[in-house]
């Protein structure tokens, strides 16, 4: 059962959206320390690091660092940041331990999330505050500084259930170089400018609390808040552009949702959050060196009502509305160009009306529809709808056919420039505080797919298959020899995604994802030479695996298979060219029982088993092998 697809409780197979699910078996199996990693599970997804706590995580290759267009929620709020088209993965208030399940929707979900869902939806859905009893904690500790630990406690009441976590996660990011990568030459390296090691050592302390107060049957009461400090490690130990200094992040959230159940068929909710999220640095920049002090915060305060009924044995609905305001505060001082050259001070407004209604025409054929009408913060009106038809060939195949519409809103930065940006690029200083793009207008994007779900349970395998094409047009790109931005290019991608899953009775699974993608765009005859072509920047095959099996004495152990054919990020140069690669994991668990009523486990971790070391989204960041120990501890 899945929820994120159109806000309704559906099976997979009658979900109007190709989805991937994620539970809390497949994150302990796969040995990820970091939540962006897990994403590699999912098909079609790319997922990589521009340093070592800054992650990509994108759908359809990589436009960007900042991943614009892919829409991330933890229990319905959203953490992606509208004004600046991002998700900063290293601030988010919670473990890898705190997650029940990760919903993906593979494609566009603007009519049930808005704009900047373009590619996709990432629901996160963390455990219920009646979940956790008792009391865990959990050291980490391996090569390349890591060295985490977690306090995880809870009880389940007759009226009221909670839980806290309070973490602590650090490392020393990606190893320097002594030699260029990807076989180029150091002549070649210095020309570019970029053989640059990179400073990024990431220590982070996150605390979440979430409790839940159920004072009857038809009412529940959620509370949740969290606050996250990152030190992050930037710039670049062998440049005179941009030395090491650290950059100070902050976020926290609180959120409050009322859940009242009307009757079986009828359910009313109404949440309100507020996020609070800030960074702040220092440092040196230019030759000769002049102190950049820089600072950024954004505020939101959402409000969504949603509610829920059966018109009639064969047809649901849900239907909503919402209103955001988000704000956004920063100032940046550069003493050569100007005395304050970004005193930027935006409160920008969203509304949004939205209905999504399943009509099952008869035990085969359901009918899901679905729209969003919304005032965006940039004063365009945009309606995405979406159509779907579900036809169960069998009681456990089943195809589906479906087309949509999204929009992504041009954020902040590429709406204003600051002069110092134009500073730094050698474009004549103006005296006016802002540089704007003036006239851009949404992206959009028009999804089809074909999709065949099956659950063959005599043969213990299920399969998964979408077969898509995306058309986006409109799209926004840096003009050429410009600091400002334009509208106009546009982008086809067209491919096909599997996921197989087959469980060799009750001692082992196997998960098989695999993509095949291409994309035809006008962004080399728009660029003038200046990007990237934009069909170089995703991968053409993209393939990962995930077997686990259980053995003796409650013992497991897991092994995954991640393999990418070579890409280049569209906003990046030659030299951050990604070879193709392989990578394998191995993750051996052994559970144990102590004194006093005290359980708990052990495992081993190695990440890139065979050495076979890759380049990241930039060349500086290199993976190679990393192991770690978790030693994990329980009382009841």
């Amino acid at each position: 059962m899945v929820l994120s697809a159109s806000h309704l409780s559906q099976p997979l197979s009658e979900a109007p959206n190709a989805m991937t699910v994620i539970d809390r078996k497949m994150i302990a199996a796969s040995g990820f320390r970091s939540l962006p990693d897990v994403f590699k599970l999912v098909p079609g997804m790319y997922v990589s690091y521009y340093a070592g706590s800054q992650a990509v995580v994108s759908y359809h290759g990589a436009l960007s660092q900042d991943a614009p267009g892919m829409q991330v929620l933890i229990d319905g709020r959203s953490v992606y940041l509208p004004p600046f088209n991002t998700v900063d993965w290293a601030l988010l208030p919670i473990t890898l331990d705190d997650i029940e399940r990760i919903e993906v929707i593979r494609g566009p979900a603007a009519a049930s999330y808005g704009e900047n869902s373009v590619h996709g939806v990432i629901n996160i859905i963390t455990r219920d505050a009646g979940a956790v009893e008792g009391l865990s904690i959990s050291n980490t500790r391996g090569n390349k500084g890591i060295n985490d630990a977690a306090a995880h406690f809870g009880k389940h009441g007759e009226n009221l259930d909670y839980r806290v976590t309070l973490a602590y996660t650090a490392d020393n990011g990606y190893d320097n170089l002594t030699s260029p990568p990807n076989n180029i030459t150091i002549t070649q390296a210095q020309g570019n400018g970029l053989l640059n090691n990179t400073n990024d050592s990431n220590q982070a302390r996150l605390m979440n609390y979430r409790a839940t107060y159920h004072p009857n049957a038809v009412d529940d009461i959620d509370v949740q808040f969290g606050f996250s400090h990152d030190v992050m490690g930037v710039g670049f130990w062998d440049s005179t552009l941009d030395k090491p200094h650290d950059m100070s992040g902050y976020s926290n959230t609180e959120q409050i949702e009322w859940l009242h159940r009307n009757d079986n068929t009828s359910e009313t909710s109404l949440r309100f959050y507020h996020i609070q999220h800030s960074t702040n640095e220092n440092y040196q920049l230019g030759v000769p060196a002049y102190t950049v002090a820089t600072s950024m915060n954004t505020g939101r305060d959402e409000i969504e009502f949603q509610h829920t009924l059966r018109t009639s044995d064969m047809n649901r609905l849900v239907y909503g509305a919402g209103y955001r305001q988000d704000r956004v505060d920063g100032n940046s001082y550069y003493p050569l160009v100007a005395p304050s050259v970004f005193p930027a001070s935006f409160t920008l407004h969203e509304s949004r009306v939205f209905a999504s209604d399943e009509w099952r025409y008869n035990e085969k054929l359901i009918f899901n529809t679905g729209g969003m009408l919304e005032n965006d913060a940039m004063g365009n009106r945009e309606f995405s709808p979406r159509v779907s038809l579900n036809y169960h060939v069998l009681p456990q195949q089943t195809v589906r056919i479906g087309a949509s519409v999204a929009h992504r809103t041009p954020s902040l930065g590429e709406l204003y420039a600051s002069q110092a940006n134009q500073y730094q690029l050698g474009y004549k200083y103006e005296p006016s505080p802002y540089i704007t793009s003036a006239g851009l207008t949404p992206e959009k994007m028009l999804s089809r797919e074909i999709g065949y779900l099956a659950e063959l349970r005599d043969m213990n395998t299920s399969i998964d298959l979408r077969l898509f094409s995306d058309q986006m047009s409109n799209m926004i790109y840096p003009l050429p020899n410009s600091a400002l931005w334009g509208n106009g290019m546009t982008a086809n991608y067209r491919g096909a995604e599997t996921t197989i899953k087959y469980a060799f009775g009750d001692i082992s699974d196997l998960t098989f994802n695999y993509t095949s993608e291409n994309v035809d765009s006008n962004s080399a005859a728009l660029s003038m030479g200046q990007l990237t072509p934009l069909a170089t920047s995703l991968p053409r095959n993209i393939v990962s695996m995930l077997y686990s099996q259980r053995l003796p004495n409650d013992a497991s152990f897991s092994a995954a298979y991640y393999f990418q054919t070579s890409m280049q990020g569209f906003d990046r140069g030659p030299i951050d060219f990604q070879p193709q690669h392989r990578r394998v994991d191995m993750r051996l668990a052994q559970p144990f029982r102590g004194v006093g009523g005290m359980s708990g486990d052990v495992a081993l971790v190695v990440q890139n088993l065979f050495s076979n070391n890759y380049t990241e989204y930039i060349a500086t960041a290199l993976f190679d092998r990393r192991a770690f120990v978790t030693l994990t501890l329980h009382w009841q």
